[in-house]
């Protein structure tokens, strides 16, 4: 087992002009703002008793009070989970309807070698 995520939040903290937090964002009205958390991390190989590498997958929420800005971070930070090797398994578009905030949920994935 592996833990990438100080990787991953150094990584995103890359981004300038949002907040990074680990599930949630801290402070709503600090948008924009990016959260993200795994969501697996499991053995996916092993040779004599000892795992050689695991499954990794971290979901990315991209927050923003406007579409445009949603969607510019969040290709910035598809961007950044390639530059760790992650290959994007899921992208969809939400809104909040009762705060108005626009949500991008993704998911990436990736086997490290450990």
């Amino acid at each position: 087992m592996i833990n990438l995520k100080p990787e991953i939040l150094k990584k995103l903290k890359e981004i300038t002009g949002v907040t990074v937090s680990y599930f949630y964002p801290q402070d709503w009205t600090g948008l924009p703002a990016i959260s993200y958390y795994e969501l697996d991390n499991s053995e996916a190989d092993s040779a004599d008793d000892d795992e050689y590498t695991s499954n990794i997958a971290i979901q990315v929420d991209i927050w923003a009070k406007s579409s445009s800005v949603c969607s510019s971070n969040a290709i910035q930070a598809n961007t950044k989970m390639r530059e760790l090797g992650f290959k994007r398994t899921l992208s969809l578009d939400l809104f909040e309807n009762d705060t108005g905030i626009h949500h991008k949920t993704m998911r990436f994935e990736k086997i490290e070698i450990l």
